[in-house]
């Protein structure tokens, strides 16, 4: 990890000489002092990565078939809806035309079933029925009629005669006889040998109906009573004609609904395969630049095809199966997957002619108008960045070139590294690139993420910072002594740090051998300048090389005589 920033250069003062005092003869040391300032201190992680593009769309085949078409190559740029390829598949084009004949049969049996029905027809045994009754029993019903008048005609006229006397009434009775067949009816109790010889007006005929008129009401009742059966049965077959005429309606209505349902259903295998059809007239799914996936021509001998002409029952199954979109990745259809009948990586572009399976990858399509850098960042500097920060991007490529971007994403889940510890990957995207920096997917590049910025606050040399019992301090110099003072450090940038403690703008601090310094101690401040001094910085180095250079600003150094 390097922390680094872009902070103004600490101003160099003089140079700081510590007396130190020894047993015996002098002895010179030197050291390094600055000035304190203030300013802006901007502190960074440091990672390295990989330009990536914007995004990347990769097209691959919606079914297993042969390229019909290749509208594309390398390098070509497409918009959106651009024609890139299209397939033939045999496979779909049989499944289509088992379904329209589906449909062609749905339509023929609806219409040589639409007025059959279904079921028993029951009006050829219900006519039959309905005319043997009234073959039996209307003439049955007219002779129970007549008998009823001929009875209500006898029980009128022995009526009528009985209101007579003497021969007067049996000659009635004697021409009642004559109109009944020469007998009178049983029913009547009449003394029949007076009224076959009749004799003088003084005889009496004694007549009783009783009989006569309880055959007639039975004679009544036999009638209503056949009567009450012919409507009943009547009624009967014509019910029974009624059910079964309904029963004919509702299973012609079933058997439509059936035909219907049926067609229906063909007509949506038809729309689907035929769907999947015009999936195979692939277009480009998003703007960008093409580039075709490596792997053409068909493999001889390998996988599917060493097994003897299984390839094309593969394929067929793998349509059955269905497959993805054209933007569908993993998966693959089995002929793939075994490698007979497909594309191999090592045979070149995809090309007219070349079967693929479904789900095979056939382009992928770039997004170069913008880049993002695929950073992996250490675990103890990862705390510390967040989504929206400012990013410095070096390409290795453009030494000279700084490219502007900003945090874009932090994975959640680490990539382990062996030794080093989890590293964390996280993209940047690029927000500024100079029209002279032609950018190339996989080049390798280094990111400074600005985690934290201050602004207006004591600026000191990264080297003036010392670490004494967990805290943080500076050595001032103060009247000829070198005086420690702790502080707080805000940030660490490229060589500088923003602090806060008992210092003020102008102090000297001491920034170079610091630890051999003692609080106290006394030093004699001399106005010779010297060399720059350098020392290691204290904040670990960045993977970058280019990052490698002075950590503190120039100081001056003296000698100073130690006894």
């Amino acid at each position: 990890m390097r922390r680094g920033g872009t902070a103004p250069s600490v101003l160099v003062l003089a140079v700081v000489a510590v007396l130190l005092a020894a047993c015996t003869g002098e002895e010179e040391v030197t050291f390094g002092s600055a000035e304190v300032t203030s300013g802006p201190v901007v502190q960074t992680v440091a990672a390295a990565g990989t330009l990536q593009p914007a995004d990347r769309t990769t097209v691959s085949a919606p079914s297993a078939g042969e390229i019909a078409t290749l509208q594309v190559e390398d390098g070509d740029v497409v918009e959106a809806g651009d024609p890139l390829f299209a397939l033939r598949s045999e496979a779909l084009e049989q499944q289509l035309a088992q379904a329209e004949s589906a449909v062609e049969a749905a339509e023929l049996f609806a219409g040589t079933a639409g007025g059959a029905g279904l079921g028993l027809d029951v009006a050829p045994v219900v006519g039959a029925l309905r005319a043997q009754l009234d073959a039996v029993l209307p003439p049955v019903l007219a002779s129970l009629e007549d008998q009823v008048d001929a009875l209500e005609a006898t029980v009128t006229a022995v009526t009528a005669a009985t209101q007579e006397s003497g021969e007067a009434t049996a000659a009635a009775l004697r021409e009642l006889a004559d109109r009944l067949g020469g007998q009178l009816p049983e029913e009547l109790d009449v003394d029949r040998e007076l009224i076959a010889a009749p004799g003088a007006d003084a005889v009496t005929v004694e007549v009783d109906t009783s009989d006569l008129e309880a055959s007639l009401h039975d004679a009544r009742q036999r009638l209503r009573g056949a009567q009450a059966e012919y409507r009943s049965a009547s009624a009967q077959l014509g019910a029974v004609e009624a059910d079964a005429q309904a029963q004919a309606a509702e299973a012609a209505r079933t058997q439509e609904a059936a035909t219907e349902l049926q067609r229906e259903q063909a007509e949506v295998a038809v729309a689907a395969v035929q769907d999947r059809l015009d999936e195979l007239a692939v277009v480009a799914p998003a703007d960008g630049v093409v580039e075709l996936s490596r792997g053409g021509a068909a493999a001889a001998g390998g996988g599917a095809a060493a097994l003897g002409g299984l390839d094309a029952d593969l394929g067929a199954l793998a349509d059955s199966l269905g497959a993805g979109g054209p933007t569908a990745g993993a998966g693959g259809d089995v002929a793939g997957l075994l490698g007979g009948g497909a594309v191999t990586p090592d045979e070149g572009p995809p090309a007219v002619g070349v079967r693929v399976g479904a789900g095979q990858p056939i382009l992928t399509i770039f997004d170069l108008d913008g880049f993002t850098v695929a950073a992996e960042v250490d675990e103890l500097d990862v705390v510390e960045v967040a989504v929206g920060q400012r990013v410095v991007v070096l390409v290795d490529a453009f030494p000279d070139a700084e490219l502007a971007g900003i945090v874009d994403h932090i994975a959640i889940e680490p990539r382990t590294a062996g030794v080093g510890g989890a590293l964390y990957p996280v993209t940047v995207r690029l927000v500024d690139r100079p029209d002279d920096v032609s950018l190339r997917i996989g080049m390798t590049a280094s990111v400074e993420i600005q985690v934290r910025e201050v602004e207006g606050e004591l600026v000191v040399p990264s080297g003036a910072l010392l670490r004494r019992g967990g805290d943080e301090v500076v050595h001032v110099v103060r009247d000829g002594v070198a005086r420690r003072v702790p502080v707080t450090v805000l940030a660490l940038g490229d060589g500088t740090a923003a602090v806060r403690g008992d210092l003020e703008v102008g102090d000297t601090v001491v920034t170079s051998g610091v630890e051999l310094l003692e609080d106290g101690q006394e030093v004699t401040l001399t106005s010779e300048e010297a060399a720059t001094a350098s020392t290691a910085p204290r904040a670990a180095a960045s993977t970058d090389p280019r990052a490698a250079g002075p950590t503190g600003a120039p100081t001056a150094v003296a000698a100073v005589a130690v006894s």
